[in-house]
């Protein structure tokens, strides 16, 4: 296996390109030269790109107009605001649909519209997306007033239930991020970066994302003075649950929603964070990732998406607390559904890792609905494969022999291209390169299974054909391993899908004090005038011998113990030296 960068021999020896780079960086920015010399392997290669990135700031983002459809929705919005008719927002389950409703009713809300209704599908009892049942549901409150329904995260694909919006007397936006359809749905206006003739240049927003242009052309159009920057939590908590690339348009959009994530005032958010241990401390992506989203996440997957959406819009102390708590409980909830069924789930995939299965289909019958999606991102942790994982689908008027499956990829093998060439045996689909949900009828289960495995295997060998260790830098010696380098690093911030947190290597590391516990490894290297503490999840195998040196890749992190920040070396592999 080889190493990306350099070779692994040479790692530590940079182009004399990146040496002059990182010196300028170091020059003009006043950063450790290692942060110049990984800008310019991730082909940040001038002053000008290197300011961007380090620096990027709101009115660097491209106008909303530049995206298609968004005149024609603004226009149909305005128009319903101007005659006091009712704004109807219809969401999706997952934190990126939560997030994008709040984030829609907030402003109207803000903006003193009375009639702002919003709808968010059960998931263990609907389809996805829009549906003839959840249009009834959402509009139900102000029938017959006209007014008009924007979808959120979804839509794209809904040409049946937009025709039947249109038919109650409603005007139709649609917002959405995902692959469009051949046909499109006949409303008013669309917005999604993906649809053919769009120019924008970001295609890889998120549901929130787009949600957010459409507030910016929305405030520029009515003339008002709200200061949009306050929304942007919300649009950083979807954008990095939905893992999409944090580069260009993203990056700006959760780098200034970090910071007001980290000052938020917001209630629920404000106990969300004390829950999850993230008080009075800067807030990360993997903080969101790890912490926030899943218990916003839970929400949706025990079919409670309005808990998550009450947490969100918590207008005092008293009720964003309940709503916390609430969360927090089902948390636990979704953790115990999730192990129930890890052990079996597990054991399948092993079988079919052993047999050279390149994609893994594993099927549960009983399994709760609600976390396939999270079980199968396990999968892929563990296997490296992607991986669909199905269970029978309960939910009302799916019918009998119905199965509904979640998958989660690797980089490389676009999911959603994959499901689109296995078409004849699916149901319905739908989702995105790294995560998917659909339903198979059982009948057509095995021809599928056999289907998709022979697409992944084509794609397998492309992936392993290039698969390589990336290591960022090689640190010559410990002696580099620094607070400076751990400070200057996280101007690189946020990081994410398409911007990694570096990887670094040193060699030939005697770790101190090597110490195992369950199943984890903690440590201790000497760096510049100081000990620095390490951890390497799931590196305290039995064959790891404490005597020997050893090469150590790693990642350096803020950490804070005791409400104490401290420099953290968090191993992702060591290899006898």
């Amino acid at each position: 296996m080889s190493f990306k960068c350099k070779s692994y021999a040479m790692a530590c020896d940079g182009s004399n390109e990146e040496r002059s780079f990182g010196a300028t960086i170091a020059r003009e920015f006043g950063l450790v030269p290692q942060v110049g010399e990984i800008l310019y392997s991730r082909n940040i290669d001038t002053l000008e790109k290197a300011d961007e990135f380090l620096h990027p700031h709101l009115n660097m983002l491209p106008p909303p107009e530049q995206m298609k459809g968004m005149n024609e929705a603004v226009a149909c919005i305005v128009e319903v605001c101007d005659h006091n008719q009712p704004i109807f927002i219809h969401g999706d389950y997952d934190v990126d649909g939560i997030s994008a409703t709040a984030l829609l009713v907030s402003f109207f809300q803000d903006l003193g519209k009375k009639q702002v209704y919003s709808y968010i599908p059960n998931r263990l009892q609907e389809s996805y997306g829009l549906s003839i049942d959840s249009i009834d549901r959402l509009i139900a409150p102000a029938a017959g007033q006209g007014g008009v329904l924007i979808s959120v995260d979804c839509g794209i694909s809904a040409v049946t239930e937009v025709a039947y919006a249109r038919q109650q007397g409603l005007r139709v936006v649609i917002t959405d991020h995902h692959e469009p359809p051949d046909i499109l749905p006949g409303a008013d206006a669309i917005l999604d970066p993906k649809q053919p003739g769009c120019n924008f240049p970001s295609d890889a927003l998120s549901g929130v994302g787009v949600a957010f242009y459409l507030l910016m052309a929305l405030r520029k159009a009515m003339g008002i003075r709200i200061n949009l920057k306050q929304y942007l939590d919300l649009v950083a908590l979807g954008t990095v649950a939905d893992m999409v690339p944090l580069t260009g348009v993203n990056r700006i959009l959760v780098r200034a929603g970090l910071e007001v994530l980290t000052a938020t005032r917001r209630p629920g958010l404000v106990f969300l964070r004390s829950g999850s241990r993230l008080e009075k401390r800067e807030i990360f992506t993997e903080d969101i990732a790890f912490k926030l989203a899943p218990r916003i996440n839970a929400a949706g997957r025990l079919g409670q998406p309005e808990a998550g959406l009450a947490l969100l819009l918590a207008s005092d102390m008293e009720s964003g607390q309940i709503a916390a708590n609430a969360l927090e409980q089902m948390n636990s909830a979704r953790k115990q559904l999730e192990m129930k069924a890890l052990a079996a789930i597990e054991a399948a995939s092993d079988e079919q890792v052993q047999a050279g299965k390149n994609g893994l289909i594993v099927y549960q019958p009983h399994c709760h609905t609600g976390v396939l999606g999270i079980l199968a991102s396990r999968l892929v942790d563990r296997h490296q494969r992607p991986v669909l994982v199905f269970a029978d689908d309960c939910k009302q008027g799916a019918g009998e022999g119905i199965v509904r499956g979640s998958g989660r990829s690797i980089k490389g093998i676009n999911l959603f291209q994959i499901l689109a060439h296995c078409d004849q045996w699916i149901e319905q689909f739908g989702g995105h390169a790294m995560a998917v949900g659909l339903t198979i009828k059982r009948q057509n289960f095995e021809q599928f299974a056999a289907d998709f495995n022979q697409k992944v295997n084509l794609l397998t060998r492309e992936v392993q054909a290039m698969e390589q260790i990336w290591i960022d830098y090689c640190l010559a010696d410990a002696s580099m391993l620094s607070t400076r380098l751990m400070q200057d690093i996280q101007r690189m911030q946020p990081f994410g899908e398409g911007n990694l947190e570096p990887v670094f290597m040193l060699p030939a590391q005697q770790l101190i004090a090597p110490k195992k516990k369950n199943g984890h490894l903690l440590f201790h290297l000497q760096g510049q005038g100081r000990v620095f503490p390490g951890i390497g999840f799931h590196l305290g195998r039995p064959q790891f011998d404490p005597t020997k040196s050893h090469d150590v890749l790693f990642r350096l992190k803020r950490s804070w113990f005791k409400g104490v920040e401290r420099p953290q070396v968090q191993a992702t592999m060591l290899i006898p030296s």
